[in-house]
This record gives structure tokens, sequence and C-alpha cells, in this order.
């Protein structure tokens, strides 16, 4: 299965959901998983050069490819049974081949942005155009990143209704969201992820990393 996790923009902590999610699923999954990079700015080969440099295990089959990624990601889907795409955070080339051969696009977006919500509808009309033609097979949803903790906030909420108003011309919402929480960060920072970091809060977020691929029917319930 290849899965695309990106966004229509950058700054929506795409790089950092991405390590939580691939190294949840290379610990708790029992699949054989890659981590293809995509996008040129090496966000994910940085993370696993300080990873690799503090000896950390376990390590991650990693590539890079950023021509004919179509070919490529195909390729490691004959030899994983996930292969984790990292595209560029902006309309670009790589993310549209990415486009083209993904079965699951997983894209985050900041439900407390306007500005990043109104930008979002060129993202949905890519994908609904690929869907109709070049990758049929593709499936998307929307995932809220970084909501806010505090329990009178409403950004997520009222992002949900607007888009589930109008469904037909978006894409679905994942009912788990991710929290802003300090551990996704700071584990990040150190080379890890979230289910191998300990600190204060952090069952919270593994909760959420594992309840969200759990959503999406990648890891065991």
């Amino acid at each position: 299965m290849i899965i695309l996790v990106g966004s229509h923009k950058g700054g929506v902590g795409k790089s950092t959901i991405y390590i939580h999610l691939l190294m949840c699923l290379i610990l708790k999954s029992g699949k054989r998983i890659a981590a293809l990079e995509c996008d040129d700015q090496h966000s994910i080969k940085d993370w696993l050069d300080d990873r690799r440099a503090s000896g950390i295990m376990p390590d991650v089959d990693y590539y890079e490819c950023y021509h004919d990624i179509p070919a490529m990601a195909r390729k490691l889907d004959n030899k994983y049974d996930v292969v984790l795409l990292d595209a560029p955070g902006r309309r670009s080339p790589e993310f549209s081949k990415c486009l083209s051969v993904a079965d699951l696009f997983i894209s985050l977006v900041d439900p407390s942005s306007q500005i990043e919500i109104n930008t979002l509808g060129l993202m949905v009309a890519d994908v609904r155009q690929y869907q109709a033609s070049v990758n049929k097979q593709l499936q998307a949803v929307l995932v809220m990143n970084r909501c806010d903790t505090h329990p009178a906030d409403q950004d997520a909420s009222n992002f949900r209704r607007d888009i589930e108003v109008d469904q037909d011309n978006w894409l679905p919402v994942a009912r788990q969201r991710i929290y802003q929480r300090k551990p996704y960060k700071r584990a990040y920072n150190l080379g890890l992820s979230v289910h191998e970091y300990n600190e204060r809060g952090v069952n919270m977020a593994r909760g959420e990393i594992e309840l969200l691929l759990k959503e999406l029917n990648l890891l065991a319930a």
C-alpha cells in the first residue's frame, strides 16, 4: 500500500506527523514499512541522520526520489507492505506525481488558520481530478493537526461542520484529531517518535497517532 502524507501548503506540521505515523507503523503494525522522501527539503533525511548519529534503533528503510516517483513507489510497493511518501507541502510536480500513484492521501490541515482553509480548495480540486482520471483508486482524508487543547476552543468543530455541510465539494475529515502537544516536536528534535519518547503528556500524543491509524485501517484495532 502506498500512502502519501502531504498538504496543500507548508507549515502545517507535515514532516513531524509523518515521522510519528511512520514510527508507529514500524513499531506496532508488524508490517514491512518503507519511507520514501520526495520533498527536496530533506526533513525526513535530516531527522533520520540525527537518529542514526545517536545510535537509536530500530533503523528506518529510507529511500529518496524526486523524478520518476511513481516507478520508485511501485517498486518499493512490491517489496514492502506500506510505503509512506513525503511530498512537498505545496502544489508541485513532486506532489502531483505522488498523487498519481498513492492508494491513500492523508492531508494535514490546521483548522485554526482561515487563510490556510481558503487555499484548501485548490488541493481538493487536484485530488478530485486525479480520482476521476489518473488514479481512480486514490482515497483521501483530511486530518486536523495542531488542534487547540483548550476545552472551549471550537475551531476544529467548526471546521468539521463547515466541511460536512458541503461534503460533496470537499474531502472526508477524519474523526481523530491531532492536538498541539509539545511531545510531538520535542521527540522529533531528538530523532525520536512519541512512541520512543518519555515525557508528561506523551501518552496522549501516542494515543492520537494510534487512533488515527486505526481509524484509517492501517493499524489493528
